[in-house]
This record gives C-alpha cells, sequence and structure tokens, in this order.
C-alpha cells in the first residue's frame, strides 16, 4: 500500500514536468515548421540597399591585421515581403590571408521594414598588396534581384621597420662618471656615459622596441645595459644612455667588443649584436640621423569605394572621401592663372603637415575642375629668401609681367604657417628659411600680400589660405604642434574686397584659431572639404554650378564639425571675404 502511494506521489509530481516537456518539444516543431515553411509569392517587394564600409583606423585600406565590415542597410519599400534574400561578397583575387564572410541569408524584409547586415572581412599579418574587387550580388527567392556592385578594396601588406644604429657621442664629465684626462676620449680605467642613437628607416613604426647592450670581455663594466624604448615611427630617432667602464686590464685593438640589440615587438626590423663603434683613445662618429620618406602614401590614396550602376544603391558617405581624383569641370578660363605654394618643412619652425600634399592636390583641381590654364607650384625650398617679394611685387615681382590687366583671372593658393608679430598687429606668410626674430624682414605681410595683388589690376583675384595666424602650430591627430600661442590677431589694414567685387578671400580659419591637419587624407583640413566642396559636395540646389558663396556655407558646416571632433571641442571657423555670385567650378 505504501508502495502504491508513493508512485502515486511521483506521478503527480512529474507529470506537469512531462507536460511541460510535451509542450517545448512541440514548440520546438512549430517553430522548426516555420522556418522551413516554403515562400510563397504575393505582391512584389522593392529593395533599396544603402552601403558602408569601415576598416579599423578608418583610412579606407586594409592593411595586415586589420578587420573591415561592409554594412549593408536594407530596405523594402514595395508592397510585398522580400523573401529568402542570398547576400554574397566575393573578390576577384584570390589571398588565403584574406577572410571574407562570403554568404549571408535573410528570411523576410516586411514592407517598410529595414534590416542591417554586416560582412565581416579580415586581413591576415601575410596580407599581400592587391586590389580587391569585390562583387557584392543581392538575390531574392521569387527572382526580384538586385544589380551587382562593387567593393573595391585596396590591400597593404605589412612592411617592416628597420632600426638601424645611427652614431654616438661619449661623455667623460659629470655625475656617474670619471676621466683620466677631460678629453671626451675614452682611455682604459675611465668610466663614462655612452648616448647610442638609434633610428626606424623602414616604412612601418616600430612598437614593443627594447635594447641591450652586451660584451665579451669581463674587463668591460655595464650599467643600464638593458632597458625598454616603445614604440618608435618611420624616421623616428631615440638615444640609449648606458655606463661603460673598461679597467686597466682591457687590452684591445680596434673596437671594443660592445655588441647591441635593439628588438622590436615583431622581429622584422631588429638590429642585432651590432658592434658598436668604440675604441679607445680615439673619437667617436658623431651620429648622422637619416631623412626618410615614407612611401607609403601613394597607396594609401586609395582609398575603398563602392561602385555600382543601379539607382537602389547608394553609400554612406561618413567614410573619408577620396579627394585624389578631381571632377573634371567644364570651365575654361582663358588667360587665367593659379599660383599654388606649400611649405611644410621649415628651417625655424615646426612642420606644417601636408603642406605639400595640399599643394599638389591644389593643382589638379585648379587644372581639372576649376579650369585654370596655366598652373604653377611652390613647395618648401622653392619658397626660401626673398620669394614672396619675387613673385608678387607689383612693380619687379614675376607676376606683374604675367598679369594682364582687366584680363587675366588670377588665383593663389597657400598652405603653410601664417606668424604674427607678438602684439598681433601683423600676420607674416612665411618662407621655408624664415626667421622669427626677424620677422619683417623674412616674413612677407598680409598687407602687403593684399596690396601687391590689388595692384596687379587683375580681371579677377581668388585668395584661398589653409594656413592659421594665431601663432598655432598647425596640427593633426597623429603631428601636434609644439607652439599654440592662441594670439589675437587684428584684421588685415589693407582690405581690396571692399572696393574691388572681383577680389575675393578664402580663409581656413578665424584670426584665434587653429587650422588643423586631417590624418585621414593627409592634407589640411580644410583643403580636404575644398576638394571634396570642388567634386560636387558643395553644389546644394544641385545646378551643376559650385559658387563662392555655396562652398562657404559647405565649409562652415563640415570643417567646424570635424575640427571639434579631432581637436576636443576647438573650433576651426572658415571665413570667406567679397561678394558672391562667382563660379569656382561647373559640370
Amino acid at each position: 500500500m505504501k508502495t502504491k502511494k508513493i508512485a502515486y506521489f511521483l506521478i503527480i509530481c512529474l507529470l506537469p514536468i512531462a507536460q511541460m516537456k510535451a509542450q517545448l518539444v512541440g514548440n520546438s516543431k512549430k517553430t522548426e515548421l516555420n522556418l522551413s515553411k516554403p515562400y510563397e509569392r504575393g505582391l512584389p517587394p522593392n529593395i533599396f540597399v544603402e552601403l558602408q564600409f569601415v576598416d579599423d583606423n578608418a583610412n579606407g585600406l586594409l592593411e595586415a591585421e586589420e578587420n573591415a565590415r561592409l554594412i549593408l542597410k536594407i530596405r523594402n519599400e514595395g508592397n510585398g515581403p522580400a523573401q529568402g534574400l542570398q547576400i554574397s561578397l566575393k573578390s576577384n583575387v584570390t589571398d588565403p590571408e584574406l577572410q571574407i564572410e562570403q554568404n549571408k541569408t535573410v528570411r523576410f524584409i516586411k514592407p517598410n521594414e529595414t534590416k542591417i547586415v554586416e560582412m565581416k572581412i579580415n586581413a591576415g599579418f601575410f596580407i599581400k598588396t592587391n586590389e580587391h574587387r569585390m562583387v557584392l550580388n543581392i538575390t531574392e527567392n521569387f527572382g526580384y534581384d538586385m544589380d551587382p556592385a562593387l567593393l573595391v578594396v585596396n590591400t597593404y601588406q605589412y612592411i617592416p621597420s628597420k632600426i638601424v644604429f645611427a652614431g654616438m657621442d661619449i661623455f667623460d664629465q659629470g655625475e656617474g662618471t670619471m676621466a683620466k684626462v677631460k678629453d671626451g676620449v675614452l682611455q682604459a680605467g675611465e668610466q663614462i656615459k655612452a648616448k647610442m642613437v638609434i633610428q626606424n628607416i623602414g616604412q612601418n613604426k616600430a612598437t614593443g622596441v627594447t635594447y641591450k647592450l652586451t660584451t665579451t670581455d669581463p674587463n668591460i663594466f655595464l650599467e643600464n645595459a638593458t632597458g625598454e624604448i616603445g614604440e618608435m615611427m618611420i624616421g623616428e630617432t631615440k638615444e640609449i644612455w648606458v655606463t661603460i667602464s673598461p679597467n686597466n686590464r682591457v687590452k684591445s685593438t680596434g673596437k671594443l667588443p660592445l655588441y647591441l640589440t635593439v628588438s622590436e615587438k615583431k622581429n622584422y626590423g631588429n638590429l642585432k649584436e651590432f658592434q658598436i663603434p668604440l675604441e679607445l683613445e680615439k673619437r667617436v662618429v658623431k651620429p648622422n640621423v637619416l631623412a626618410v620618406k615614407t612611401n607609403m602614401d601613394e597607396i594609401k590614396k586609395q582609398v575603398a569605394r563602392i561602385e555600382y550602376k543601379s539607382e537602389k544603391f547608394s553609400v554612406n558617405k561618413s567614410n573619408i572621401k577620396n579627394i585624389e581624383s578631381p571632377a573634371l569641370g567644364k570651365l575654361h578660363r582663358k588667360k587665367s592663372i593659379g599660383i599654388v605654394i606649400g611649405v611644410e618643412n621649415y628651417e625655424n619652425l615646426p612642420k606644417a603637415p601636408y603642406a605639400t600634399h595640399d599643394a599638389e592636390l591644389i593643382q589638379k583641381y585648379f587644372k581639372n575642375t576649376m579650369g585654370i590654364e596655366e598652373v604653377i607650384v611652390f613647395t618648401n625650398q622653392e619658397v626660401a629668401g626673398l620669394f614672396f617679394k619675387q613673385k608678387f611685387d607689383p612693380t619687379i615681382g614675376k607676376l606683374s609681367s604675367m598679369v594682364v590687366a582687366g584680363e587675366t583671372d588670377l588665383f593663389v593658393y597657400y598652405s603653410g604657417h601664417g606668424v604674427p608679430d607678438r602684439n598681433g598687429d601683423e600676420v607674416y606668410l612665411f618662407p621655408s628659411d624664415g626667421d622669427i626674430n626677424f620677422l619683417r624682414e623674412t616674413g612677407y605681410s598680409i598687407n602687403n600680400f593684399y596690396e601687391s595683388l590689388s595692384k596687379l589690376n587683375a580681371k579677377s583675384v581668388t585668395v584661398i589660405m589653409d594656413a592659421c595666424f594665431s601663432g598655432s602650430t598647425r596640427a593633426s591627430e597623429n603631428l601636434t604642434g609644439t607652439k599654440a600661442l592662441g594670439i589675437k590677431v587684428k584684421d588685415a589694414n589693407v582690405r581690396p574686397w571692399e572696393n574691388n567685387p572681383n577680389f575675393r578671400v578664402f580663409t581656413s580659419s578665424s584670426n584665434d584659431e587653429t587650422s588643423l591637419g586631417f590624418d585621414g587624407s593627409q592634407s589640411g583640413l580644410y583643403t580636404y572639404f575644398f576638394c571634396a566642396g570642388l567634386q560636387g559636395e558643395a553644389d546644394a540646389n544641385k545646378d551643376k554650378k559650385i559658387t563662392v558663396e555655396e562652398m562657404q556655407n559647405y565649409l562652415l558646416i563640415n570643417v567646424n564639425d570635424l575640427a571639434k571632433k579631432i581637436s576636443s571641442g576647438k573650433s576651426q571657423t572658415p571665413v570667406f571675404l567679397g561678394a558672391p555670385g562667382m563660379i569656382l567650378a561647373e559640370f
């Protein structure tokens, strides 16, 4: 009887669990049935897709060990559901180091519904440099397919750093040293401090850099012979300080048996057991630092792009725009002259990041988009000495013999430093070899500049300046300036635009602001948007013409907005001076 009661109790307790299990199995089967249910044709869908390519460092290039995504924002604007969408992405180039999420399925998109799909693209460490033309296909179960689109992505193989020994100095005076003779030469029985200079002359930054100095002679004592350096950018130098003391038993001819090893994280650009050029009784060779120029610039200009014919595709424009290829304009300005000046490297001031590239860009836009007949470019050392006077002086300058009064349209572009005097009373365009201690003598005041241009009596004058005049060093996210004076500069005394409706000036910032460089385009931030505007972005009314006021409105919104994002909220406010109405470009 007792056993029956227990059995009955168990049945009562376990029955709900069994029923629940059966219900879950039933629901599961029902779900399976729903998922496997055949598609039923209804009213046609109407599919639109917005595409966006996003890579980790947002430069539009897929580099070794970098991840990216193709984001598809798919919207159904039809009256029937889109069913069984098959999305495929395939490259025309086979590279085992390029991993593409090739297929995705979207079962249903209801009318007026939007779904977001991401296709992952990953580059391995050994990715090869290549242009990948990835075909994007989107098919629908009942044949309401989309035309193919093309994602063009440039992959870039890993280029190693290369660390070299650049030279050294020794110091036999000061704390921690002992010299028999204070002559800057190492003798046996002395203790000196050696400063060894190393440099990264490779085409990539070196990370996790460490060093070790060793000796095979037990009679040479070393202190601080190991250490961490951290990161070394392309062309960057670092100093290693080591205490060296050969005792009186050292009998060496030639180089002492001292070996320097510098290692970086990836073990590609290492300096291995380099015998440093240190000898007894001999002076060391002073450091020789090389000028290293990256060759990555050209390929990095080829940012990812999306090509399509169907109007049902669109591109999310939050990506960096490729400004390397100017749009071809219809205008041909007869007897027009363009003077383009870009000074990036100064002898006595910090660099103006990307000013050389600015000049290269504007040369192409002046010629191809704005239709300027003769364009002359000057960069860096070409802009030295009395350059500005020799070119712009209305009496003896080169332009005075080139400009035909009343007939020549003159365009002048300047990218570089603008330097104010201490009180902000005057601002100077600055040559590459200028000396701020002799600002009036070596610089060219903005008032002289405007006055000289005005006295040339050209048919029209248009000045474009990507420079700040507050004394701040032009900076970027990666290249931060060393000075930020922020002097409040007075407006120019000479204002030809007030009396001459054909004299116009574009400047990249107001008098007390910094004009930024933009790492994403390797150009000035202002120049980036000026070029993007000339590609058609500034054409607000879509009449295929870009006027000066359309350009200024476009610059005001976009330059200031991005400047705040990359400079911790600081403003960069473009300024336009002159009459409206002039057409910069026409398509």
